[in-house]
């Protein structure tokens, strides 16, 4: 997708920057297919900007999310066709971090002697007094996931890092999306809901993938249903959220049902062995 030059307040590192692929295996702990094992029975879906994450309060998790919230839709703007009415305009955030202190805040001095009983050492002093936090979030419209670096104390976003077709984790977001979308488009998943209402429960396993022909990674939702403890084995619908489409794969073989009977073993209507109708 080419994009029109952005102008901003905060630098722009596009996927070039290797600290993108790096930042991103920190994430996911490796490149390539990446299925992860999603919570079961949640409860009340809640804003990714009210949850509070390790190293931030709820307030802080809020505002990081608020101020990336402004640089993508900057960006956004700056891309071409990326605002029209007929783009794709799905944008989530994925996840929003403490940026860890490597020096570079921490001012002139820090981390000399020994800190005083109660008071914390060196980059922990630094991170406290200039908290920075790291957004994650994905936009389906050119297959980009991006880093918005956030200073908490001054408000402003100081850095985005932008890369495109790389692994991303799947946001609390799209899951809903995939299981009502789901829900909408298949008769199968409607008559489940219809019959076991609130005894239904749905989780599922998130993987990306590569499809010859297309840069973009599909990312796909493999959804699972259970009614109490019991695990359904149909449906088992698998959701493309980059194509929006649903599958349904045909239900799997039971292992322990009787083998069919083959013909010539004395089976009604077998020929050869005297089943069936005889005209002697």
């Amino acid at each position: 997708m080419a994009a029109r030059p952005v102008v901003a307040p905060w630098p722009i590192i596009q996927e070039a920057d290797m600290s993108v692929r790096s930042r991103t295996l920190a994430l996911l702990g490796g490149l390539g297919l990446t299925v992860s094992t999603l919570a079961v029975a949640r409860p009340a879906p809640q804003d990714p900007s009210q949850r509070p994450r390790p190293g931030l309060t709820a307030q802080q998790s809020k505002q990081a999310v608020e101020l990336a919230k402004g640089a993508m839709k900057q960006i956004r703007q700056q891309t071409e066709g990326a605002d029209e009415p007929q783009a794709d305009r799905r944008e989530y955030i994925v996840n929003v971090e403490l940026l860890s202190d490597k020096g570079e805040n921490r001012p002139k001095g820090a981390g000399a002697g020994k800190p005083k009983s109660g008071e914390p050492a060196g980059n922990e002093a630094a991170a406290a007094a200039n908290p920075r936090a790291v957004v994650t979030s994905y936009r389906y419209f050119d297959d980009t996931t991006m880093f918005s670096t956030v200073d908490l104390k001054t408000g402003r976003v100081v850095e985005v890092q932008t890369g495109q077709h790389v692994p991303t984790p799947l946001s609390d977001g799209e899951f809903d999306e995939a299981v009502a979308m789901a829900k909408e488009r298949s008769d199968e998943v409607k008559r489940l809901y219809e019959r076991f209402k609130d005894q239904l429960s749905v989780y599922g396993q998130f993987s990306q993938f590569v499809v010859e022909g297309d840069a973009r990674r599909h990312r796909v939702v493999h959804l699972n249903y259970r009614v109490g403890k019991r695990d359904l084995s149909y449906p088992r619908p698998q959701v493309d959220l980059t194509t929006r489409r649903v599958t349904l794969p045909a239900p799997e073989a039971d292992p322990n049902a009787p083998a069919p009977p083959r013909a010539g073993n004395g089976a009604p209507g077998a020929a050869g062995n005297g089943g069936g109708n005889r005209n002697d």
